[in-house]
């Protein structure tokens, strides 16, 4: 991919992305898909899956499949709230678009050195894979529509780079079973996170769509709204809540800006609240869970009454968010210490 035709893909110029260098090693005899083969006339078609883990040791064999096919890496952790969300939005988009473009997902915390070859700083963060060359497209959760506008350019790019194959998934075609969610548990990802929003009350449901099509603040507005009216539901409503709260705050400012808010809290005192809290909702959003919670502890350590109310308000709304996150539970003990 040309450094000019990168340069195109407006979803990967903000917050100081650079070109990842990643050394390609020889193929393994392990496929990842098979070769291409011209089943119709002027159509370059290749089997394999459409969403698939990949590790190092495979990745060479990614490579040569972006020069078929266009791949989007989902660089994730099983203990990131965000990449859970993000996940499934990724995952259906995929599906969308019939075989012109592929998933990858990467464990960072089992693949290390691809992880520190790609330079992530947070996650999930997501990639490009095309012609053999990758390339930053965003860090963090964005809405649903904004991804499909991020397939969409991709496309555009890949046609202008010669890149037009088509991934057919024999598997997934026979009903054999398809691409795997985050981890084998979780059920947040392709059809499990359809049939977890089919059983939810009406007004939930409804609310759950707002977010997962970018509308944050009508998905605020509509969980409100159902909590008013359901009080006795808050311990299944305010998680949702709290996510389209987050969601709102950070979409006004578009998925590259969380570098700047963080920067900008660095810079900041302590004690200017409206800068830490931006800050951390920027690192929450981009996977930082410890930075953005160990930044609000020290605000509540270092300020009082309003500003420290803040803090405090917007901590809880954190633990809401991860839930069983292993660092709930600590961050709960240091917050407690801090105000009692």
């Amino acid at each position: 991919m040309t450094s000019e035709h990168a340069e195109q893909l407006a979803f990967a110029e903000a917050a100081g992305n650079e070109p990842v260098e990643t050394a390609a090693a020889a193929p393994s005899t392990t496929a990842f898909a098979a070769s291409a083969t011209p089943e119709t006339a002027g159509e370059d078609i290749v089997r394999g899956p459409l969403i698939r883990d990949i590790t190092e040791e495979d990745f060479a064999e990614v490579l040569e499949l972006s020069k078929h096919v266009p791949i989007v890496l989902d660089m994730w952790a099983p203990w990131c709230g965000p990449c859970r969300q993000l996940g499934p939005v990724l995952e259906k988009t995929t599906k969308e678009f019939g075989g012109k473009i592929a998933l990858g997902k990467v464990n960072v915390d089992e693949n290390p050195s691809l992880s520190q070859a790609f330079q992530v700083q947070g996650i999930p963060a997501v990639f490009l894979l095309m012609g053999g060359h990758p390339a930053p497209l965003f860090t963090g959760v964005i809405p649903a529509a904004t991804v499909k506008n991020v397939f969409e350019k991709i496309l555009e790019l890949a046609a202008k780079e010669g890149v037009t194959g088509r991934l057919v998934d024999d598997a997934a075609a026979d009903g054999a079973g398809g691409a795997s969610g985050v981890d084998g548990t979780d059920g947040a990802s392709g059809t499990g996170a359809e049939a977890a929003k089919s059983a939810l009350p009406e007004g939930l449901a409804e609310a759950a769509e707002l977010a997962e099509n970018g509308d944050f603040s009508g998905a605020v507005a509509a969980y409100e709204s159902y909590l008013k009216e359901n009080p006795g539901e808050s311990a299944t409503v305010d998680p949702l809540l709290a996510k389209a709260r987050l969601g709102a705050r950070v979409e006004k400012d578009g998925p590259m800006a969380g570098a700047e808010a963080v920067e900008r809290g660095n810079k900041a005192p302590t004690t200017d609240v409206e800068a830490q809290l931006a800050a951390a909702d920027a690192q929450l959003n981009s996977g930082d869970a410890p930075g953005a919670l160990t930044r609000l502890l020290a605000v509540v350590a270092e300020t009082a009454g309003e500003d420290r109310d803040k803090a405090r308000a917007r901590m809880v709304e954190y633990f809401a968010i991860l839930g069983d996150d292993p660092i709930v539970a600590p961050m709960r003990g240091r917050l407690a210490t801090l105000l009692y």
